[in-house]
């Protein structure tokens, strides 16, 4: 996978939750460090994100991107 932003961040997913249009998702970076997104339930299924899923944090000056493989 290749993308256009230098700024990623490999973490673990340690806690999603859903709500009715979107879910926030936790992800554990270095040490202790947690970063908090939101994505759409569609993106969350079709990534099919889950809690222990390894994924890479894209981020560029206003968005914070999930991807994974």
């Amino acid at each position: 996978m290749k993308l256009s932003t230098s700024n990623q961040i490999k973490g673990k997913i340690m806690e999603i939750r859903k709500g009715a249009v979107t879910a926030v998702v936790y992800v554990q970076i270095a040490g202790d460090t947690m970063i908090e997104t939101s994505v759409t339930i569609p993106a969350l299924e079709a990534l099919g994100l889950y809690e222990g899923k390894n994924v890479t944090l894209a981020v560029n000056p206003t968005d914070v991107i999930i991807a994974c493989d």
